[in-house]
């Protein structure tokens, strides 16, 4: 018998075939016109929602740096240094999320249907390729504008800001795409960009160190952009050349990537998202040197133990604690920010920060209960340990805020306040980590984005709501301008209650 054969001429290319996918699908659907005239009018209407949304807080935090800097406070960062910083950090940012999100894929029903025929790979992605593409200059650009306008720069420097953040954010995606085909090298960019972003409020806090008060804004000129769009444009052409290299490996992993992003989106559910974005940076294998803990007495001290040593196996969680701390000095040198309640709002938002980075031992027993179930503690005393190293990072993060304080008045009572209140956001932390899944059988609340079910709005408010109400003493403190030891007394009394409640387990019924 003959073996059989194909005909290369009639085999589809990657573009033939998503055009025979589409009329099929389009084929078996009953959106009629009018459904469609409709969904177009309502990602317009969303869209402007959420532009009109985004430049109304800008505006707002502009006119609270210009509100702070007319007090005559001292600080030595000017609009130049906040946009500087911040566009610094956001580009950092949107480079990390696209090496961990592809940047480029088939979307899983591509990855099994469409990957193991011969059809040309760069058929089968362009569509994620282009969008890659104008998401990264758009990203880029916008949101370096909302920075711009939130510094308070002036039109011109603000134009150029936008340019430069455009190209700066397209050469970064390209660089992420570029880095897709090898997963190591897809890991290490993912580890940079969170390093990348750990070291911005570390280099305003040398700023500050050094009283640099005119530092420019991160505005290149015309012709510099210019250039760097030549650069981008020929690693764009780069990048389209070697599609062809994805492997379906590759693919295969971007896919699950997106998919569980997709759903934790779609579900409300940032603790998912954030697991599926550290799953998707940390694609590599180590061999690690076993390790004695004589140390470690007892079920108590050896949870304890196993989360430390869980917080020191992540450089990125290191990196970005250390960023958090330097972040609560640097954001007392920015109008508005210093004092009351901007302060108050910078030193929960890090330390809630810096205690979810100490709290992966309690995400993952959330994830895995046998984990727990392993250990001979009760629920309430295992949280408990649970709640420690969440307290240890945010006690550095918050004391790191507190030395200017104590400096300037000579009362060592906020650093008290502050290694309170870590005890605060640690709870916080566990009590996120442990919260149940969204409840989608709520009534629906009525958003711009949609129809949203109250049972999912209530479960994320879990543990951010631990953390705003147990500061209300610090918040206190912070709005007179003096840390009374009856300020100290009450945030004793907050810690205490917030512990009580992280560690509360309900009874099986």
């Amino acid at each position: 018998m003959h073996a059989p054969r194909t005909d290369p001429d009639e085999l589809l290319t990657g573009r033939e075939l998503r055009r025979l996918t589409a009329r099929a699908a389009a084929a078996r659907a009953d959106a009629g016109p009018g459904e469609i005239v409709v969904d177009v009018a309502y990602a317009v209407v969303s869209v402007a929602l959420a532009t009109v949304w985004v430049v109304g807080i800008a505006t707002m935090l502009r006119s609270s740096l210009d509100a702070g800097a007319a007090t005559g406070s001292g600080q030595v960062l000017g609009p130049g240094g906040v946009q500087a910083l911040g566009t610094a950090a956001l580009l950092a940012f949107l480079a990390g999320t696209a090496v961990r999100l592809g940047p480029v894929g088939a979307g899983s029903a591509g990855v099994r249907w469409w990957v193991p025929t011969p059809a040309d790979r760069r058929g089968l992605v362009v569509p994620s390729f282009v969008r890659a593409v104008l998401l990264g200059g758009v990203v880029g650009a916008v949101g370096t504008a909302v920075v711009a306008v939130a510094a308070g720069l002036d039109a011109g420097p603000s134009l150029r800001a936008v340019l430069t953040g455009g190209t700066l954010g397209l050469l970064l995606v390209t660089v992420a795409g570029l880095a897709q085909p090898s997963p190591r090298g897809a890991a290490v960019l993912a580890r940079a960009s969170d390093v990348a972003v750990a070291a911005v409020p570390v280099a305003g806090l040398a700023l500050v160190a050094a009283g640099r008060p005119g530092l420019p804004a991160l505005a290149a000129p015309p012709l510099v952009a210019v250039g760097l769009l030549a650069v981008a444009a020929v690693l764009v052409l780069r990048w389209w050349r070697g599609l062809e290299s994805l492997g379906a490996t590759v693919l295969r992993a971007q896919s699950a990537v997106a998919d569980q992003v997709g759903g934790a989106v779609l579900s409300v559910d940032t603790r998912d998202l954030g697991r599926a974005l550290r799953r998707a940076g940390a694609a590599r294998v180590r061999v690690r040197r076993p390790r004695r803990f004589g140390a470690v007495r007892g079920p108590f001290g050896a949870v304890v133990a196993a989360d430390l040593v869980l917080l020191r196996r992540s450089p990125s969680a290191l990196a970005q604690l250390v960023g958090l701390g330097a972040l609560t000095v640097v954001a007392q040198q920015v109008p508005g920010l210093g004092s009351g309640l901007g302060l108050l709002g910078v030193l929960v938002v890090a330390g809630l920060g810096a205690a979810v980075l100490g709290a992966e031992g309690a995400r993952t027993a959330e994830m895995a209960p046998v984990v727990d179930a392993l250990v001979p503690l009760g629920a309430r005393r295992t949280r408990l340990a649970r709640a420690v190293v969440p307290t240890l990072t945010a006690a550095v993060c918050l004391l790191a805020g507190a030395a200017p304080l104590v400096v300037a008045t000579g009362d060592a009572r906020w650093a008290a306040l502050a290694a309170l209140a870590a005890v605060v956001q640690g709870g916080a932390a566990v009590r996120s980590a442990y919260r149940e899944p969204p409840d989608w059988g709520g009534p629906l609340l009525a958003t711009p984005a949609g129809g949203l079910p109250t049972g999912a709005a209530a479960v994320l408010r879990k543990g951010p709501d631990l953390a705003v109400l147990g500061a209300v003493p610090l918040g206190v403190a912070l709005l007179v301008g003096t840390a009374g030891w009856a300020a100290v007394l009450a945030q004793a009394l907050a810690a205490a209650v917030a512990l009580a409640v992280a560690t509360h387990v309900r009874r099986a019924r």
